[in-house]
């Protein structure tokens, strides 16, 4: 699976922080592509990285439609 799959699924099950990371990965951060494989993913959703994760989904958030 794609990231850009994860996403468009995120879409249509209305998951808008799954939504905003990936938006935030791919156009902010540009460390993630969405033709890459949804495996890149992973790294971002380990325990030891969702403090810093949450904290930068929140300040991309910030401002925008939730």
């Amino acid at each position: 699976m794609r990231v850009q799959e994860y996403y468009l699924e995120a879409i249509k099950g209305d998951h808008k922080e799954l939504m905003k990371l990936i938006e935030l990965l791919v156009r902010e951060k540009k460390t993630v592509k969405l033709t890459d494989d949804a495996a890149v993913l992973d790294l971002y959703f380990k325990p030891n990285n969702r403090d810093k994760m949450n904290k930068l989904l929140g300040e991309y958030m910030q401002g925008k439609e939730v």
